[in-house]
């Protein structure tokens, strides 16, 4: 057996392992389109397009596509891509295997000249793979082998073949035309359960944290919307932290969804030195809006979503690096709405599932424990600023404990923005109780003796076992006297 043999048993485990959701689908097809564009000098000619098509699920770009001359191979291999993890979103070499399980067929069609119809189509047979797995015929096949089997290679002469398509390739002719060049994938009778999660209802929201594209426009001229130009657009022939791509899905384009009216008193920016950032938060309140979608942490490389705070701060937590519960960081983080940027592909890049990153060295272990220490600053601001609020509308006759805590509450605030930062300003005075008025000394003693029946008489309740409601205030009174 040849030291380069591959079993077919690795589809099964690719597809079934690695692809287990069905949103990889658009994250994969999109990663290899994205890598097309962003070849060219100039992406503004460049767009992907995905649609449905009955139950036909196509994703098409205007890139370079695959050399003719390379094409067949780059088909039939796996797990060996001539990509550079530096400069492109995919570079495991087998992305394009993640339909696989979600649809009928596959295939694949290399657009090398548009204008004279150069195609090159490539098919991969679901429905026969899973009948070879069924009948447990693909036991002792080797990868190629399998291949052999289930896929086929077709030119553009074989025209029975190529007419079924011609649709699909030929319905944003216009875009194809700017560039004579393309790449279609299509996923011919799609799952049920793909067909689902496109039908869902927060599927096209998923969509926009997911893919690798800019954000509302209308940020751009937000009171802070310099930050989101220093993110994304090129200065002096530098490239910006993100680059995106021009997407739609059913001819909608997609954003990132994030409106003005997301962003909080504070929108901050993230220096991790492997990665760049930021977030936004309340400088009064860190807690969970149920109304704001931009909420809680979302890590991205080349500006596709790896993970959210549950698989970041799971993994936190796995490694010690959490100073509080796993429960309450994660309330805390939800408080806030933040988005980082991996910016050194070098040292630090994604896991085969693409869920989080390789943690195989001390520099990703270094980026986890700065990603920490962000996470665990949330938390300690959260609670400095829950304790003097709480303080200053319960005691404010103890006007030392309330500055103690306010002062408190600014350290944490000032390290969480890392800026100078001020509490509201239309926060009362706060004034020893002898300086107060009198109808002011009257409202805090009621206040305060309100506060003390309520817990004498959840005590009184507690150990009360014979009840008499005509007489209960007397009775409550007279338990006072003796306790």
């Amino acid at each position: 057996m040849s030291n380069n043999y591959v079993g077919a048993g690795i589809l099964n485990i690719i597809t079934e392992s690695l692809y287990d959701n069905p949103i990889v689908v658009f994250r994969e097809y999109v990663q290899n389109s994205v890598d097309s564009i962003f070849k060219e000098d100039c992406q503004d000619d460049y767009e992907i397009k995905i649609w449905c098509d009955g139950n036909d699920l196509c994703f098409l770009d205007n890139g370079r596509g695959i050399d003719t001359q390379d094409f067949n191979d780059e088909m039939i291999k796996i797990g060996d891509s001539s990509k550079k993890k530096t400069r492109n979103l995919g570079y495991k070499g087998i992305g394009r295997l993640s339909g696989v399980p979600y649809c009928k067929k596959l295939t694949f069609i290399n657009i090398s000249n548009y204008a004279s119809k150069e195609l090159q189509y490539y098919s991969i047979d679901g429905t026969k793979y899973e009948q070879l797995k069924a009948n447990g015929d693909d036991k002792g096949l080797g990868f190629t082998e399998m291949m052999g089997i289930i896929g086929t290679s077709f030119s553009q002469k074989e025209k029975e073949f190529t007419t079924s398509y011609e649709g699909k390739i030929n319905r944003y002719k216009e875009l194809l035309e700017k560039t004579n060049s393309g790449f279609l994938v299509v996923l011919e009778g799609i799952s049920p359960v793909l067909s689902t999660t496109i039908e869902s209802d927060n599927f096209f929201e998923n969509l926009q944290w997911l893919l690798p594209v800019d954000f509302d426009q209308e940020l751009y001229s937000a009171e802070s919307g310099e930050l989101f130009k220093e993110f994304t657009t090129k200065d002096d022939g530098s490239l910006p932290i993100i680059s995106y791509c021009k997407i739609s899905f059913n001819d909608v384009p997609i954003y990132r969804p994030i409106k003005k009216e997301m962003l909080r008193d504070y929108l901050c920016k993230n220096n991790f030195k492997y990665a760049l950032g930021f977030h936004t938060f309340n400088r009064s309140k860190i807690a969970i809006d149920r109304k704001n979608i931009f909420t809680g942490i979302r890590i991205y490389i080349d500006n596709m979503l790896l993970c959210t705070e549950d698989e970041l701060l799971r993994n936190l937590d796995n490694y010690g690096l959490l100073t509080h519960t796993l429960n309450g960081q994660l309330q805390s983080v939800r408080g806030i709405g933040a988005i980082i940027y991996i910016t050194d592909k070098v040292n630090i890049s994604a896991n085969a599932r693409r869920t989080f990153i390789e943690v195989t060295d001390t520099d990703s272990i270094e980026f986890l424990k700065l990603i920490a220490e962000f996470v665990n600053t949330i938390y300690d601001t959260r609670y400095a600023l829950s304790y003097y609020m709480n303080a200053k509308d319960k005691h404010e006759q103890n006007a030392e404990l309330v500055i103690k805590l306010k002062e408190n509450a600014l350290i944490h605030l000032k390290k969480l923005a890392k800026e100078n930062i001020e509490l509201p300003d239309d926060e009362p005075e706060i004034t020893s109780f002898e300086t107060l008025s009198v109808p002011e000394k009257k409202r805090m003693i009621k206040k305060n003796i309100s506060q003390s029946i309520d817990i004498k008489l959840k005590n009184y309740l507690s150990q009360l076992n014979v009840f008499d409601l005509e007489n209960s205030f007397e009775k409550f009174i007279e338990w006072l006297k003796n306790n």
